[in-house]
């Protein structure tokens, strides 16, 4: 799949020092004709006609930041990593200006699609989520009650401080750092995974995509519904938030490999568990330095 490297949009983490340096880059090695983008501005604007790809410059926050708009206009993502674990980036900050223009002409890899989450609550419009939809406490002076529901069917009221709901792609983010499971990432699956929970109802569990899950707010206190950890909609006492597939899919931009891009979930998992990536920080820096030099 070739993408003409012009029409690319750059998303930076405005967070980072880091980050700007390498896209402006990454923006002059491409030629690209769009503006760069910044996550102080919110989720990007595409425009019309939408841009062929759009590429994160930042860690997993950054592209989740652009994971569903991308989604409802059908943009491949291509993650530059300037984070610390980068499951859902691609490239190395390192390895950035060399790398990106060589998924972009079509010589490595193809655009492989992950599964989403839609969450409806009432008086919102419904969100979609490439990581997880979380329900939680508004106050940490309170436990939350929550009570869940699947196809219909009651399941259970956790007592607890949160319960999240994610996708395989969300399985190795919050959810796992709360006990639940790791998922490949082709799975279609939802994990549901209490926080915190007391009783005898605290394992997590592995829900059908083809499910609906209800989950309603059973204390006197508000709670909060959390979106891929940046969109936050307040949720009232006995309010309910519906989460089922969402008929989106994200888009990637992957290397292929010899066994194809998701083999390669389990050779990379425990790095980026154990090791992560901050040495791509201190590497980014030097890129832009030894640029500078150059240029000036």
């Amino acid at each position: 799949m070739a993408i003409e490297p012009a029409n690319a949009l750059i998303l930076y983490n405005a967070g980072s020092p880091d980050a700007k340096p390498l896209a402006e880059l990454l923006r002059a090695r491409l030629g690209c004709d769009r503006p760069l983008a910044s996550t102080d501005d919110g989720p990007p604007t595409l425009g019309s006609p939408p841009p062929g790809v759009l590429v994160t410059v930042g860690g997993d926050g950054t592209l989740l930041r652009a994971a569903s708009v991308a989604a409802q206009a059908a943009v491949p993502l291509l993650g530059v990593n300037l984070g610390r674990l980068g499951f859902l980036t691609e490239v190395e900050a390192a390895d950035a200006l060399d790398a990106v223009p060589r998924y972009l002409d079509g010589s490595v890899g193809r655009v492989y699609e992950r599964h989403m989450l839609q969450a409806e609550a009432a008086g919102a419009a419904p969100v979609h989520a490439l990581n997880d939809v979380v329900v939680s406490r508004a106050s940490t002076g309170h436990l939350a009650r929550i009570g869940v529901s699947v196809d219909g069917a009651a399941l259970t009221t956790y007592q607890a401080d949160a319960v999240i709901v994610a996708t395989a792609t969300g399985s190795t983010a919050y959810a796992l750092s709360a006990g639940g499971p790791i998922l490949h990432p082709a799975s279609d699956d939802m994990v549901l995974v209490p926080v915190a929970a007391h009783g005898d109802m605290d394992a997590p569990m592995v829900v059908p995509a083809r499910s609906t899950v209800e989950l309603t707010v059973k204390t006197g206190h508000p709670a909060v519904m959390t979106v891929d950890g940046f969109v936050d909609v307040s949720i009232a006492p006995e309010g309910s938030v519906r989460v089922s597939a969402s008929p989106h899919r994200a888009l990637f931009l992957r290397a292929e490999g010899r066994a194809g891009s998701e083999a390669r979930f389990y050779e990379t998992l425990v790095y980026r568990l154990r090791r992560g990536a901050d040495q791509s920080v201190a590497l980014a820096r030097e890129i832009a330095e030894a640029e500078a030099r150059r240029s000036g």
